[in-house]
């Protein structure tokens, strides 16, 4: 690929992005707070703030900030690990991952939607087929 091809893909995503950003109807505020709500759910049971922080490459006092207005809305619970007591878990309520579903499904039938209408059956099988090499993309 040729530079200018790269530049095109990369303008692509973020044009995706942004759109799917958009679609969640989610202010640059809250979708910093849905990125933090996201990233605890893939942490899982992992979950701490310097995890969060070097996962989404935020500064620590900015993502200490937005999880305490994600404790004090009761989206997520903080608790002390059992191992090391120094170390704070981090884990979604109800209300977070009920909030989390709702911006995801919000986004699912954005995309759902703009699949049918702008591609035909075969460019929506190629780009899910896709899928899997921007995934792997991603992880690398």
């Amino acid at each position: 690929m040729n530079a200018s091809e790269i530049s095109r893909l990369r303008r692509q995503l973020t044009a995706l992005s942004r759109r799917l950003r958009r679609e969640a109807r989610n202010d640059p505020e809250s979708w910093t707070r849905m990125l933090l709500i996201s990233a605890i759910d893939r942490c899982g049971d992992t979950a701490t703030p310097s995890l969060l922080a070097s996962s989404e490459a935020m500064r620590s006092a900015h993502v200490a900030a937005v999880l305490r207005d994600l404790e004090s809305a009761g989206l997520i619970v903080r608790s002390t690990d059992s191992e090391d007591r120094r170390k704070t878990r981090l884990r979604l309520t109800e209300g977070g991952l009920e909030a989390l579903e709702s911006s995801r499904q919000q986004r699912d039938l954005w995309l759902n939607a703009a699949l049918v209408q702008c591609l035909t059956r075969e460019e929506q099988q190629l780009l899910i087929a896709a899928g899997s090499l921007l995934e792997k993309l991603a992880n690398c």
